[in-house]
């Protein structure tokens, strides 16, 4: 008889041990990790300046409620104010358990812990440990996991399939890495943690590694929610890093290059003076993700940039030079404010990058680009996907058993305050351990993973190898047409091409596991194509994009922001937000309430 597990958990990043870990702190322990490679993926491979963890304020000072944190999470609209107000309640809990597994997260000599402002909030609740938080997360998570449950982490599987029956789960259907042939796992629960579709777009800092598996998910039938919400930013091209925050701060001077080697310091056409634009570039570091609201603003750096780029010029970061007729003087209040506090008065931005965050610059010189003697390429670059499965307020898909959670479940709205995607992997594993140790759900004991099993099987027994198979265009078509901007005409063309590749995919590619790999892919921006022209019509530029018709900029319609976008099997509807709960009980009545 096949072995089913209580539970298996498909990612090994940030939200995926976490999950692990608090499983079984609820004595669910027959688990098992599943992961292609274990060293892969988002959280162990990318960062920022000083990557954030947003979290409620516990530097012993502020004046600070969940209700005060779940408002702002759903700050800017279609937002779940159930869900987000979980990720408040519980930070505290969830961020300590990080503490004592060993993330130093900066304390004062008091115990408390201090923060700072981060993009999308006006509050200090953001934390750091360095551009690799959520790397040290993982690691520290990992040894929980590991060293400590004894989990067993199944690696080298790529998971192929979602076996359910009727609107059930039984299990995965997983290519084995090692063997090429494809294997079933029967298990009750599943737990996905698979990070966003990050393999649709070629201007991408996601990592090399991390690829996703939302399209598995959509071929298993779950919903959608605001998966055409998307966050964007500048970073750099050659070594895939952020360039937010400190790298701004420090402000650098921004150029492109044409094919003939000829420099300009384009942003001057942008800005009505050498002042403002050199105040902007350090307000980016707060305001670093492209948003529609501030496209008078901050934002228009990134269009300044995409802008170059479609001309044929590469653009770059220079910090061996300041702007031109830069002088901290001239600079806004705020900014030069800052920099005085700060001490930095260094003559050219990698001296100040230097003092205000080393780092920074090691990180690069880590990664073979000296930031002394070189600049630094960039683009506007595809970083988070604020929306993605549409769950409830347990982090459960609309089929029973199996729960997403992190990156690849919609948990956000039109923008979210920088690091709550982190706070989110870590109560998320947390709301849909404690859900899962509630619902003692038994196995259906049908066979449809067997059949499952068998479809793969056929598969792999016609699949053909051919290494002139490439899919890769559709990655530029869709950072051209669908990234935070998005051309309604060209959307609506690629997405017929892309369902024409979909129905036509033959049994053939550079290999079985690259076959999925691309299906995956296509299947992940189909859908988002297909959100982005039925809803945007409607709702026009919002959040992390801009829509354009016919050659003009639709406006917002701002009623839009009191619903979440939901998309099943290609059509859209509207479900109204539900708010942040705000109860006001006597305390006897809580004595005896089930806690989640």
């Amino acid at each position: 008889m096949r072995k089913i597990y209580d539970a298996i958990i498909i990612g090994s990043g940030a939200a995926g041990y976490s999950a692990a870990d608090w499983l079984h702190k609820e004595g669910i322990t027959d688990i098992a990790v599943i992961t292609e490679n274990r060293l892969s993926g988002t959280s162990r491979n990318t960062g920022s300046d000083k990557q954030t963890y947003y979290k409620i304020s516990m530097d012993g000072v502020s004046s600070d409620s969940a209700f005060a944190m779940a408002n702002d999470i759903c700050g800017s609209g279609s937002c779940d104010g159930i869900k987000a107000y979980k990720q408040a309640v519980n930070s505290a809990k969830c961020f300590l358990r990080l503490c004592d597994y060993g993330v130093n997260f900066p304390q004062d000599r008091f115990g408390g812990y201090p923060g700072y402002k981060t993009d999308h909030d006006s509050t200090s609740r953001a934390t750091s440990v360095g551009p690799l938080t959520s790397k040290l997360m993982t690691e520290k998570l990992e040894d929980a996991v590991i060293k400590r449950n004894r989990t067993p982490v199944l690696d080298g599987m790529q998971v192929i399939g979602i076996a359910k029956s009727e609107n059930s789960v039984e299990g995965v259907i997983v290519l084995n890495k090692k063997s090429g042939k494809p294997e079933a796992i029967a298990a009750k629960n599943i737990i996905v943690a698979t990070g966003a579709p990050a393999c649709i777009y070629e201007s991408s800092v996601y990592p090399e590694s991390q690829h996703g598996m939302t399209g598995v998910l959509i071929e298993s039938g779950v919903r959608l929610c605001n998966f055409s919400q998307w966050q964007y930013g500048l970073s750099s091209t050659d070594f895939r890093w952020n360039v937010s925050g400190s790298f701004m701060q420090v402000i650098p001077r921004f150029v492109s290059v044409d094919e003939n080697g000829n420099e300009d310091e384009f942003l001057r056409r942008y800005f009505d003076n050498d002042a403002e634009l050199c105040s902007t570039v350090f307000l980016k570091g707060y305001q670093w993700p492209f948003s529609f609201d501030r496209l008078g603003g901050s934002s228009a750096v990134d269009v300044a940039v995409h802008e170059q780029i479609l001309l044929g010029k590469k653009v770059f970061l220079d910090f061996t030079k300041n702007p031109e007729s830069f002088s901290i003087d001239s600079l806004s209040d705020e900014a030069r404010e800052y920099l005085s506090a700060m001490n930095i008065t260094e003559e050219t931005p990698v001296e100040r990058l230097k003092k205000l965050n080393p780092k920074a610059i090691r990180l690069y010189a880590d990664n073979g680009i000296d930031l002394y003697g070189e600049k630094l390429r960039i683009a506007v670059c595809a970083q988070h996907n604020n929306g993605g499965v549409y769950t409830d307020e347990n982090y459960m898909s609309g089929i029973d058993g199996l729960y997403v959670i992190g990156e690849a479940a919609g948990s956000f709205g039109l923008t979210r305050p920088g690091g709550s995607a982190l706070n989110d992997t870590q109560v998320g594993g947390l709301v849909c351990a404690k859900h899962i140790s509630r619902s003692e759900r038994k196995y259906s004991g049908s066979k449809a993973l067997e059949a499952a099993l068998a479809e793969a099987e056929r598969l792999f027994s016609e699949f053909t190898v051919d290494e002139t198979v490439d899919y890769s265009f559709i990655r530029t078509e869709m950072s051209g047409c669908a990234s935070f901007i998005r051309d309604y005409e060209k959307c609506t063309a690629l997405l017929e091409k892309i369902l024409s590749l979909i129905e036509a995919y033959p049994k053939k590619h550079l290999s079985l596991s690259e076959y999925y790999y691309d299906r995956d892919m296509l299947v992940s921006a189909h859908a988002l194509l297909n959100t982005i022209v039925t809803e945007m019509p409607e709702t026009g530029s919002r959040g992390g994009a801009v829509f354009v018709r016919n050659g003009i900029t639709v406006p917002e319609n701002k009623e839009y922001r009191s619903f979440l976008t939901v998309t099943e099997n290609g059509s859209v509807s509207y479900v109204k937000t539900p708010p942040v709960p705000c109860e006001s009980r006597p305390f006897e009545s809580y004595l005896n309430e089930r806690k989640i």
